[in-house]
């Protein structure tokens, strides 16, 4: 269980390498974010497009996603979709709480995550306040 919950986020890390260090753009669906919602706001709308299965939409909340090129982006979205398909997909999801640094330009949101597999976790995800608001910092 451990090693499979590394693994994911261990992957996403290194995705999210890969879509910043690109330059163009790809053609990208709009993010509906305001600089109103607060990071809890922002990770339940990740997590309900996570749950759908609506992996492009959902990797649109990823700061840099707007620079990176076509071809990593849709590496990104396949590489989400792998590691939460092989997991059975994400069946439920619980925001544990919210934490924004004294900056107020990062924060971090506590997550329990329950895959249709059966196996279950709780990590802390990263954001960012970007100019489009919080966005998730991989």
């Amino acid at each position: 269980m451990k090693r499979t919950i590394i693994f994911v986020f261990a992957a996403l890390l290194a995705c999210s390498f890969a879509i910043t260090s690109c330059g163009q753009s790809g053609d990208t669906t709009e993010v509906k974010t305001s600089k109103k919602d607060t990071p809890s706001d922002v990770m339940e709308k990740v997590l309900k497009l996570l749950k759908n299965k609506d992996y492009k939409a959902a990797i649109q909340y990823s700061e840099g996603i707007a620079e990176a090129s076509e071809d990593d982006v849709n590496g990104a979205i396949a590489l989400v979709q792998a590691i939460y398909e092989a997991n059975g997909g994400l069946a439920e999801y619980e925001i544990l709480g919210e934490e924004i640094s004294e900056d107020g330009q990062s924060a971090k949101v506590k997550v329990k995550y329950t895959f249709g597999n059966g196996e279950a976790n709780d990590d802390t995800e990263s954001l960012i306040l970007t100019e489009k608001g919080w966005m998730m910092k991989m």
